[in-house]
């Protein structure tokens, strides 16, 4: 550790850092940043070594697609790099107010509204809408953002087991919202928060049946549809599109990041839900306004998406196979439905070991482990992209079915 000369307080809160470091390491959690030397790819560059990667939510391959790039070198001619202040002050750009539109059109919605990233976007919707005298009923395997912002919202938190539905209408029975001197009881309201798209895990909500229950308890419904914007649904509108309930739906969260290949988050869903974010949503009052450039490369994205449906159908493809090859060989890789497959080994070590043998021969598969999951669930997450070609997927079953055989030789799984 340092040697500098610390104050008491210091050196105990930097020993107590250090043995919590230790103890990551000692367990197989510790964890440290790959440095990337390539586009986002099939192929990319990753720690010096050139790897067909599986790790990438750039579900339709777009974030190094020509037209994109373009898209974004021109905007830098016209608009440079910075936005320079928030939103609200001197950010906003036509840009911004265009993609808005589409983004609205596309989830079916009346309005959209951008935010820097997909975290900010449900830290603001959370923070703005619930309060003291609400309640928040929450998947429990929902993205940290949905239940950093729970907790930040200050309301009653409850999280109910990944897709029990049951357990859920238990818990909207059970008590109505929590009221106190400031709230008054006919204001309190209860919130349904759940990803659409379970981003470890790759199954699907039901949204018929939060919808149901939301209807019967009189809630409101906030969806995350990071992981199916552009993906799953018509134009890759969504889950809740598909499902067709997106007419039920107050809150509707999804990203600029995965599949529309740029960075940014948005909102959508009525004109007074919009109007109220942009009047009191902290994270986007007081954050620097996404780049114009970045909306731009978004922009032609989405554009790109809609045009070309092969995307969606081909990640899908390819998923269904793989998912069907991996089971064959053995592995529990869940029910997801989507182009993120778990690969499930239980303890941190057996991720470990089973990512570094990939990357040994060039395959690269992150080992997800506590606490991005729970406990004895440590896992290879695969993500795929519609510019995966037949041979990586080929090369990829081979690989596991390697690793299969020396798991059922070392542990008897």
């Amino acid at each position: 550790m340092d040697a500098r000369d610390f104050t008491p307080a210091l050196a105990q809160w930097l020993g107590d850092l250090t043995r919590d470091l230790d103890a990551r390491r000692r367990d197989h959690n510790w964890r440290t940043l790959p440095l990337v030397a390539s586009r986002s790819e099939p192929v990319m560059t990753i720690n010096g070594k050139s790897c067909v990667q599986f790790c990438s939510n750039n579900y339709l391959g777009l974030a190094a697609d020509p037209r994109v790039i373009d898209a974004a070198r021109r905007g830098l001619d016209v608009w440079g790099v910075g936005a320079g202040a928030s939103r609200l002050v001197a950010g906003n750009s036509a840009p911004h107010e265009k993609l808005e539109a589409d983004l609205a059109r596309l989830k079916n919605q009346p309005a959209a509204l951008i935010f820097s990233s997909g975290f900010t976007a449900n830290l603001a919707c959370l923070k703005t809408f619930a309060s003291r005298a609400d309640a928040i009923f929450s998947d429990k395997l929902n993205h940290a953002s949905l239940l950093d912002a729970a907790a930040a919202s200050g309301a009653r938190h409850r999280t109910f087991p990944h897709l029990h539905y049951g357990r859920l209408e238990m818990l909207l029975a059970e008590k109505s919202p929590v009221t106190d001197e400031k709230a008054p009881a006919e204001k309190a309201r209860a919130f349904i928060v759940s990803d659409t798209v379970f981003s470890m895990d790759g199954d699907i909500c039901s949204t018929p049946a939060i919808c149901a229950l939301a209807r019967r308890y009189g809630a409101l419904v906030m969806l995350d549809e990071a992981h199916a914007t552009g993906v799953l649904g018509v134009d890759g509108a969504g889950v809740a599109a598909m499902q067709n309930t997106d007419a039920q739906v107050a809150i509707t969260v999804g990203t600029l990041s995965k599949a529309l290949g740029s960075i940014g988050g948005f909102v959508a869903g009525p004109r007074p839900v919009i109007d109220s974010l942009i009047n009191r949503g902290r994270s986007l009052i007081y954050t620097t306004a996404l780049p114009a450039v970045c909306v731009l490369a978004a922009q032609a994205a989405l554009d790109i998406s809609r045009a070309e449906p092969w995307r969606r159908q081909r990640v899908c493809q390819l998923a269904t196979h793989l998912h069907s090859a991996l089971t064959q060989l053995g592995f529990d890789c869940g029910p997801s439905a989507t182009p993120i497959i778990p690969v499930m080994l239980g303890t941190s070590q057996a991720a470990m070991s089973a990512a570094a043998a990939l990357a040994d021969i060039g395959i690269w598969v992150p080992a997800i482990r506590p606490p991005t999951v729970r406990p004895n669930s440590a896992r290879l997450r695969i993500s795929l992209m519609a510019t995966h070609t037949d041979e990586q997927i080929s090369r990829l079953i081979e690989a596991m079915g390697n690793i299969r055989t020396r798991l059922a030789a070392t542990s008897g799984i």
